[in-house]
């Protein structure tokens, strides 16, 4: 780009190594409305790499920036960003959040719609009265200075029009929005001036609204189109209808439009929350007794059809679960929507559609109709067209005052049964059925569901009409499975970077620990063995300690055994189920900002494995344990078998499971030496992991599927060398940790403040029972697993061994591990 127009968008005094390269890269390829893939380092600058030269670009073809993340701390990050940037360039921003958020009332979207457009046409309604009055008091006046009998004749016909439109105005009034009906009175510029003024959040526009008497979400919905650089969630642009309302408020094409996905790596999963349809048999129910309420609008023949039709759809549901689940399984059926097999994720027979054919056909006998699933979706269609049709009545009765806005469920009804038809046999979708029970009649009812395994149909069209995109990570790799997965067609520039930080001022340790393999974390010899490696990190780490397990499960089981450890010597928070993650992470920060220490537990799926910066005393070490892939549900099977059916024989596990693992891993890896000047330590507890393992473990192995930079850094080390690397690795920073204690220790009172040393040797020898002892307790004893883990699905018979080292070095009471056997991997027949 001519005279590198975007760095005047850049905020830094310099850039970090290959940002400028990257800048440029990212300027070209937009300019020729390419698409970019960015992979960076964590902390390296991603986001202000991508949106100096989208702004330049941009403001050079008179488009706008649309940026987006799903990660409430990057939020935070793009505000900081974007008021840096407006403090060298004139810039307007928009910072939105879903309508739920930002409405006063929380209307739905139905009702927002009906009561917006009485709004409008409220305020057009009582400017007519306005000007009937006004003539009104003309038309009096005239008559009174001239008593011409005409103008007695166009007062009183004025006056009855004016009476006539009161009653009017008042249904309007009783179903519009006075929030919008406010701003739509006002319509000054003042709210423009103060929102351009700055860069404004979402609770700072909600808080200006109230105070006003005024709907946030409306205010900024007028303001878009003078937006140059909209801030927003994933959900804008992936579901299609609110994209083009914001495209719409714009008053923009998607050309017009360039699109920077952060955390791009989670797109496909977000996808798959818009392409996944489903449907409560209740919806059904309500749809047959709706139709038998207006069966006057439906020809005769199409009513008692879809009658038939929806009902012996309903009965398949209920019949379905009812014998899936049995009267035990009912008993255990709780108020969260559980899944229900009914077909095979990689044979794809479907008990609920062979249920509703075998139905059709028993029809075809009591009827003489013959319903073919052609005939079904054919007929669906006539009567989801009813349905819109009942529909738009009742929305016209709500905005005329009738009476409530009623919810129509015919067309939604039809739509999911010929969808059903039509996509529960196609690869991209698997059928699930899920029940739950109604915490308020504590009735059992079902809801089907067409889980959307490959999502390319939400992103395909996405990113082949914007008009230029950039989908930026620290683990996008490897580009040419997003790009098949996401269904990018068009040219794209490919720019990957690893961390130019400093290599002396990180280590990566990969620990022999025995592969934490489900079957096999229970193990006495095996847990003695992470023990020891977590006592051992935390001892020797001068500061917080991040710890990331493969589950949530394992996170409680060894939050417990941490705790029996070290006592009150030192704060070991724990990020599961029932706590919140925002008021963990902020305790942990500030222990660790203030020159503590403690240990903050979570696990690989959870909240805080991405989108967080742990920089300097935040964390100083983090620690993976084990490999931490998905439970290997029917979802999970199917989208791997989606991809084997779609992309080629193999690609399942790759695509599905192997790298969204590793980028997960690697996510985990990037939450800490977020800067230059920053520095610490990533651990790995798995042998997997381990370079000279690799042999051995064979298709076991995970350390291939790292990129080669970061490969090279992994170090292998045994359990028994841990504690002496780690101390040496800290050793070096003494005299900063000193100074950095010295400077942010003051004020500070507290649990973590302990000296690292002394916090260490407090923990409690009796947590360390050995295995020679038959009343060894077991942690995970009395925990139910989530679900069962991929490796869990394979049974376990002698093939190979992992060398694990013979005495560790503790002065606690541990067996001596001296070899792990392990399995091949082989499908259980039962499956």
């Amino acid at each position: 780009m001519e005279n590198e127009s975007f760095m005047k968008y850049f905020t830094k005094k310099e850039c970090y190594p290959n940002q400028h390269e990257a800048m440029a890269a990212i300027a070209n390829a937009l300019k020729q409305r390419s698409g970019v893939l960015f992979e960076g380092a964590c902390g390296t600058g991603k986001t202000l790499s991508a949106l100096a030269p989208a702004l330049a670009v941009a403001a050079e073809n008179h488009q706008v920036v649309i940026i987006v993340t799903n990660v409430h701390q990057q939020m935070v990050q793009f505000i900081s960003e974007a008021r840096g940037i407006r403090r060298k360039v004139p810039l307007n921003v928009i910072v939105m959040k879903g309508k739920q958020a930002m409405c006063p009332d929380s209307f739905d979207y139905e009702e927002c719609r009906a009561r917006s457009e009485n709004s409008y046409e409220l305020v057009k309604a009582e400017n007519e009265a306005a000007m009937l009055l006004r003539d009104l008091r003309d038309a009096t006046e005239k008559f009174r200075e001239t008593g011409d009998p005409s103008w007695r004749e166009d007062a009183e016909d004025l006056e009855k029009r004016f009476h006539e439109a009161e009653p009017g105005l008042k249904k309007m009034r009783s179903v519009s929005c006075p929030y919008l009906y406010e701003i739509i009175k006002s319509d000054s510029p003042v709210f423009r001036t103060w929102l351009f003024d700055d860069v404004r959040s979402p609770e700072e526009i909600n808080e200006y609204a109230a105070e006003r008497g005024m709907c946030g979400y409306e205010l900024l919905k007028k303001e878009l189109k003078r937006a140059d650089l909209i801030i927003c969630n994933y959900h804008h642009v992936l579901d299609p209808d609110i994209f083009s309302m914001i495209l719409g408020r714009m008053e923009r094409s998607p050309e017009d439009v360039i699109l920077i996905f952060d955390e791009a790596h989670n797109i496909e999963n977000a996808a798959r929350s818009h392409s996944s349809i489903t449907i409560p048999e209740r919806v059904i129910d309500r749809a047959i007794n709706e139709i038998e309420e207006n069966a006057h609008r439906f020809p005769e023949t199409i009513r008692e059809d879809a009658e038939r039709l929806l009902l012996a759809f309903y009965d398949s549901v209920r019949e379905t679960w009812n014998f899936k689940l049995g009267p035990a399984g009912k008993n255990r059926i709780g108020n969260t929507w559980t899944d229900i097999r009914i077909s095979d994720p990689v044979e794809r027979f479907d008990i609920v559609r062979e249920r509703f054919m075998k139905k059709l056909g028993d029809l075809e006998k009591t009827t003489g109709r013959r319903y073919t699933p052609e005939d079904v979706q054919k007929l669906m269609i006539a009567v989801s067209e009813v349905g819109s049709m009942i529909e738009n009545s009742y929305y016209e009765n709500y905005k005329n005052g009738n009476g409530p806005l009623k919810k129509s469920y015919i067309s939604g009804s039809a739509d999911f049964l010929s969808a059903y038809l039509l996509l529960s046999t196609h690869p991209n979708y698997y059928p699930i059925l899920n029940v739950r029970r109604d915490r308020r009649d504590n009735e059992i009812y079902g809801r089907l569901e067409l889980f959307a395994c490959i999502p390319r149909n939400v992103t395909r069209d996405l990113f082949n009409m914007v008009g230029g995109f950039v989908l930026m990570s620290a683990t996008l790799r490897p580009f040419s499975m997003i790009k098949e997965t996401l269904g990018i067609e068009r040219d794209c520039t490919e720019i990957a970077f690893g961390t130019t930080f400093p290599e002396d001022r990180r280590r990566t340790f990969a620990v022999s620990v025995p592969p934490l393999f489900s079957n096999r974390r229970n193990d006495i010899a095996v847990s003695n063995t992470v023990e020891l490696c977590l006592i051992t990190a935390i001892r020797e780490t001068p500061g917080n300690v991040l710890i990331y397990f493969q589950s949530s499960a394992e996170a409680e089981k060894y939050t417990s055994f941490l705790r029996a450890a070290f006592g009150d010597s030192l704060p070991v928070l724990s990020d599961v189920a029932g706590t919140s993650s925002n008021e963990i992470r902020e305790q942990f920060f500030r222990i660790g900002e203030a020159g503590g220490k403690a240990v903050l537990v979570s696990y690989i799926l959870g909240t805080l494995s991405e989108g967080v910066d742990f920089r300097h005393g935040r964390a100083r070490s983090v620690i993976i344990v084990g490999v931490g892939y998905p439970a290997l549900n029917d979802r999970v099977r199917a989208v791997e078998t989606a991809y084997d059916t779609v992309f080629g024989e193999g690609t399942g596990w790759e695509f599905s499971i192997l790298v969204p693992t590793i980028r997960r891993v690697r996510q985990a890896m990037g939450r800490v030496v977020r800067s230059p000047t920053d520095y610490g330590i990533r651990i790995l507890l798995d042998a997997r992991y381990q370079i000279r393992a690799a042999r051995s473990l064979g298709k076991y192995s995970v350390v291939d599927s790292f990129p080669d930079e970061e490969r090279r850094e992994i170090i292998d080390i045994s359990p028994t060398d841990l504690g002496k690397e780690i101390a040496a690795f800290f050793e070096k920073f003494k005299d900063e940790e000193n100074e950095f204690r010295k400077s942010s220790r003051n004020g500070y009172e507290g649990n973590g403040a302990a000296e690292t040393n002394g916090a260490a040797d407090c923990f409690r020898e009796t947590a360390f029972i050995s295995s020679d002892d038959p009343g060894r307790r077991s942690y995970g004893s009395s925990l139910p697993e989530q679900a069962s883990e991929i490796d869990a699905e394979y049974e376990t018979d002698p093939g190979f061994s992992v060398p694990v080292n013979e005495e560790p070095e503790t002065s606690v009471n541990m067996p001596a591990v001296k070899e792990v056997r392990l399995g091949r991997r082989r499908r259980k027949d039962s499956e």
